[in-house]
């Protein structure tokens, strides 16, 4: 479905087909934007281990590299000069760091020059950019392949009517409505304010996000394997 197809959709949904409309085509967009981002945001983000947003450089000598902001949650780092996994820490963690240095179990100073050995996360993220720190402090360039969960990585806009939301499954897009209609119904105009509405409606895209995420775990859970014996 196309951006364009939801947008007539919607029309026909609230009964809004006739100018001058409740909603203008713009306000259409924007609320089908903001549905588009909280389905992903709710489900647990979009996999990605292939974008340009996964390859994060690693500079001599400098601590920390910035990440995209649209990154929700990192996965797995991967060093990409040797294959060595990098492990993820959250900031809070960093101080329990610790390694074996000639058998013995000694603190990681995160400052000490060497291989980059972890990544840490939760450091700054802004609307424009967010930053990990690499422990140990990196004596030569590199790059950090990831694998992430994400926000999408376009907009839903007026401009480009025939969007078609690939980066989720196409039963999904006709739900989207119900977010669409809650925000709908919670413009500040006489014409179109209905409270009752509004909260209808997000209950059941809530409900739908819960579903759909159950959906995906499911599919991502391994099969339960039965093994038989056999009698003596």
């Amino acid at each position: 479905m196309t951006a364009s197809e939801l947008l007539d959709l919607f029309r026909s949904d609230v009964d809004d087909q006739a100018t001058p409309y409740l909603w203008s085509d713009t306000e259409v967009y924007l609320y089908m934007d903001d549905a588009y981002k909280s389905f992903v945001r709710k489900t647990g983000g979009i996999s990605d281990e292939t974008s340009a947003l996964t390859l994060i450089p690693i500079v001599a000598g400098e601590s920390y590299s910035e990440v995209s902001s649209k990154i929700l949650k990192f996965r797995l780092a991967t060093l990409v000069s040797t294959q060595d996994p990098v492990l993820i820490v959250n900031a809070e963690d960093v101080v329990n760091l610790a390694k074996y240095d000639y058998g013995v179990l000694r603190p990681l100073n995160q400052n000490t020059p060497g291989r980059v050995t972890h990544m840490v996360v939760g450091v700054e993220r802004t609307a424009a950019v967010g930053k990990v720190k690499w422990v140990q402090k990196p004596i030569v360039s590199d790059s950090v392949q990831l694998t992430v969960m994400r926000m999408p990585l376009d907009d839903v806009t007026e401009s480009n009517p025939s969007f078609a939301f690939d980066e989720i499954l196409s039963e999904h897009h006709q739900h989207l409505l119900a977010w669409m209609k809650h925000r709908a119904y919670g413009k500040q105009d006489a014409e179109s304010f209905d409270r009752s509405k509004r909260e209808e409606y997000k209950i059941e895209f809530l409900a739908y996000c819960t579903e759909a995420t159950a959906e995906n775990e499911r599919y991502k859970s391994k099969p339960v394997r039965v093994v038989k014996y056999g009698g003596i």
